[in-house]
């Protein structure tokens, strides 16, 4: 089943709120998606550098927002079509 999530913004990455962001919506369906748990993290991980994230293991997404945007909105495309592992990561690959 294919999910809708809203556009990620840059700035998305600095605000505090107490409600998630869309990035944090994604991530959610990312690991839910590849099972949960450790699994299902590192799933999450190989999506986000699959759609171009390239940060290394510590850095936040603050710290480079508009990259960060840029492979949550691939990934948030992705999820419009289809949330079958398997499906995403080639779906991503191609792009």
């Amino acid at each position: 089943m294919a999910r809708e999530f809203a556009e990620v913004q840059a700035e998305d990455f600095s605000k505090i709120t107490i409600e998630r962001m869309p990035h944090q919506e994604i991530e959610m369906a990312l690991i839910a998606i590849g099972g949960g748990g450790v699994r299902g993290t590192q799933f999450k991980t190989d999506v986000v550098r699959a759609a171009g994230w390239n940060g290394e293991r510590l850095a936040t997404y603050a710290g480079k927002p508009e990259k960060a945007a840029a492979a949550f909105n691939k990934i948030r495309a992705v999820l419009a079509e289809t949330d079958e592992q398997d499906q995403v990561m080639d779906k991503l690959k191609v792009d």
